[in-house]
C-alpha cells in the first residue's frame, strides 16, 4: 500500500483531522510506508484489519476486501489461514487487548514462523498500525467518500506454514540490533514531532487552573 500526505481539501474527514497537524501527517505516512518494507505485507493488513475489526476503526475498514474481513471476524474457525497467519492473528489480537499480557506461548508460536530479525520488525510494524488504527477509532473518524479498494497482498512464496530454524521467542529483547534502521530512524523523529505538539490550547489551560 503506498502511503501520500492527506489533503484537507478532499473532504475526507481522515485528511481533514490529519492535515491539520501536516509535519506530524508526513511522518506518519512515512512510518506506515516503512512498516510495509520491513515485514510481511499480506501478514501485516491481515493483522491491522483485525485489529480494526476490534476497535470500530471505521476508515481503516473501508476498501477491504468483503471476504478477507469476513474470514477475519472468525480466523480461529476459517479454513482459509494458515498456522503461520493464526500465530500472528492470535498475536495481533493480545497485542491490541494488552500488549503486557502476550503470553510465553503465544510468541513462541509466531516465532516458529518468523526468525528473531523477522520477529522484531513484524511486532514494530504492528505497533505503528495499531497506533494509527486506535486514533482512527478513537477519533470515529469516518470513511473516505469514495475509498479505493486496498490491495489484497499475496501470501508470501512457501510462507504458509514455514518453519524458521533458530527462531528465538525472546528475540525482542535484542530489538535495538535486530529494528530496521530505517524503522527506527523515522519512529523516532516520529516521536520527536508528537511531543512539540501543543494538544491543549491557552484558554483551556487556563480555565483548569
Amino acid at each position: 500500500m503506498t502511503w501520500l500526505p492527506v489533503r484537507a481539501e478532499s473532504g475526507s474527514e481522515r485528511d481533514g483531522v490529519f492535515g491539520l497537524m501536516p509535519d506530524v501527517d508526513e511522518l506518519l505516512c512515512d512510518i506506515l510506508s516503512v512498516a510495509d518494507q520491513i515485514s510481511d505485507p499480506w501478514l501485516l493488513e491481515c493483522c491491522h484489519l483485525r485489529q480494526s475489526q476490534l476497535m470500530g476503526a471505521r476508515a481503516a475498514l473501508a476498501g477491504a476486501d468483503a471476504s478477507l474481513l469476513a474470514d477475519l471476524e472468525n480466523w480461529r474457525a476459517s479454513a482459509f489461514f494458515s498456522n503461520r497467519e493464526r500465530a500472528a492473528l492470535s498475536y495481533a489480537e493480545q497485542y491490541h487487548l494488552d500488549h503486557h499480557l502476550i503470553s510465553d506461548e503465544q510468541k513462541d508460536r509466531l516465532s516458529h514462523h518468523l526468525a528473531p530479525r523477522e520477529f522484531v520488525n513484524f511486532v514494530w510494524a504492528l505497533h505503528a498500525y495499531e497506533a494509527y488504527a486506535r486514533v482512527l477509532a478513537l477519533l470515529d473518524i469516518a470513511p473516505d467518500p469514495n475509498p479505493a479498494a486496498k490491495p489484497r497482498h499475496r501470501r508470501s512464496a512457501n510462507a504458509q506454514d514455514e518453519i524458521k530454524s533458530g527462531a528465538d521467542a525472546n528475540a525482542e529483547g535484542g530489538m535495538w540490533s535486530l529494528l530496521d534502521p530505517a524503522f527506527g530512524n523515522v519512529y523516532r523523529t516520529l516521536a520527536q514531532a508528537v511531543v512539540r505538539q501543543k494538544l491543549i490550547d491557552e484558554v483551556s489551560s487556563r480555565s483548569s487552573t
